[in-house]
């Protein structure tokens, strides 16, 4: 019976959808094209789409989605967009916040969904700037303070006010004597346990839920510093949660030279990865870019993903059109999406063909006609954004929907 009202839910939400406005308002996108591609073996991907079936009918279990990119994940709106999407796809899938970094007190741009206030001074390091050095976990972006009076408030908003609740939270960060380690006032917080986790966090275990968390630091007297590399939110509930890891120019081969990726993925052990990486790899000349040392690095980051979670399933989001230098029309696209295939058919991973769907070679000019990507040929504006999450959500609702017809 629950299938049966999930088959016409699904049905009715991608009518609302309105695929067939949206084409007559952007005749130039190709949203015949608008699908998820399995180029190898399907079951690796039934399976996941098993697990969904599980916490939406059975309301049990937890789903971890990992979205892994560059500026275009940092910025928030996609990202959000998404979970949002996914989290509406049924009442079941509601879930946690999941991982976020505090990049305001990076020195760099921050979602608008949640915030972090601290007076003390911090100085940010990103795994994509070339002449940075710092200890890099899997958030590929860290901050520093030698402020061992230093304390920082956070908060993460569900939608316009709401904001997420937790019992449980992760603070990231290496540990050593050197270091400073973060504390909480047990005069604020019911403080159920706290343990230092080896695969790099402070986990903090409340007796009661709450919205807003506060610590400072401690540590040796000789002590010279804290490194905070991200944090997590943690509840008791079933449901699906949606991590982001985005930092602006990053690259495969950026998040490669995080030394703790390894360690604090297996944290989150994702059963979902949605691969946005390989814009920066492709911001070069034609002549430039190796498809094959792309393809040894993507390779190389599935390993360890798998590595943390077995069944981990990988859905690539190909490059959107665009230029290069702001002048050229930038090729490399097509042989990204040749390699995300060749890699999807090898691993058996799932390929959303973001540059077709945006019309091919030469769209992202149409996409800045119609207010929807930036003047620089890489970017989208804020609708831009949730026109592509909405349309990768109508091809992923879909599938699921196919999936749940053939196994009713």
């Amino acid at each position: 019976m629950r299938k049966a009202w999930m088959i016409a839910a699904l049905s009715g939400s991608l009518c609302a959808f309105g695929q067939s406005e949206i084409q007559e308002k952007y005749p130039f996108m190709h949203l015949e094209a608008n699908e998820i591609k399995l180029p190898g073996d399907d079951d690796k991907w039934d399976d996941f789409l098993d697990k969904l079936d599980q916490l939406a009918f059975e309301g049990e279990g937890k789903i971890n989605v990992l979205h892994m990119g560059g500026s275009h994940v940092q910025a928030g709106t996609l990202s959000q967009a998404m979970r949002e999407n996914m989290q509406r796809m049924s009442p079941g899938l509601k879930g946690g916040r999941g991982f976020f970094f505090p990049f305001s007190l990076a020195q760099t741009n921050e979602p608008h969904n949640f915030s972090f206030t601290s007076r003390a001074d911090w100085k940010g390091f990103r795994c994509s700037v070339s002449n940075h050095d710092a200890e890099w976990g899997m958030s590929g972006i860290t901050t520093e303070t030698t402020d061992r009076d230093a304390t920082v408030s956070l908060r993460a908003y569900d939608g316009e006010n709401d904001r997420y609740v937790f019992s449980g939270i992760r603070i990231y960060h290496p540990k050593r004597d050197e270091l400073f380690y973060p504390v909480v006032d047990s005069s604020q917080f019911e403080v159920d346990t706290i343990f230092y986790d080896e695969r790099g966090f402070t986990e903090f275990r409340f007796t009661k839920e709450y919205q807003e968390f506060t610590f400072s630091l401690d540590g040796k007297e000789d002590a010279e510093k804290f490194i905070w590399q991200g944090v997590q939110y943690l509840d008791n509930y079933p449901g699906l949660s949606y991590h982001a890891i985005g930092v602006n120019g990053a690259s495969t081969k950026s998040y490669l030279r995080c030394d703790d990726f390894e360690r604090n993925i297996k944290s989150i052990a994702p059963d979902l990865v949605v691969f946005g990486i390989g814009i920066n790899d492709a911001y070069m000349s034609e002549e430039s870019f190796k498809p094959e040392e792309f393809e040894a690095r993507y390779d190389t980051l599935m390993d360890i993903l798998e590595e943390a979670n077995p069944d981990v399933v990988f859905l690539f989001l190909t490059n959107n059109d665009s230029y290069y230098r702001r002048r050229y029309a930038n090729p490399n696209a097509i042989a990204v999406r040749d390699v995300m295939m060749k890699l999807a058919k090898e691993r058996d991973a799932a390929v959303w063909d973001l540059f077709e769907v945006m019309g091919g070679m030469g769209s992202v000019d149409l996409w800045v006609d119609s207010d929807l990507a930036r003047r620089d040929r890489i970017h989208f504006t804020r609708e831009g954004y949730r026109m592509q999450a909405d349309l990768l959500a109508y091809a992923f609702e879909r599938a699921w929907l196919d999936h749940i017809r053939a196994n009713r």
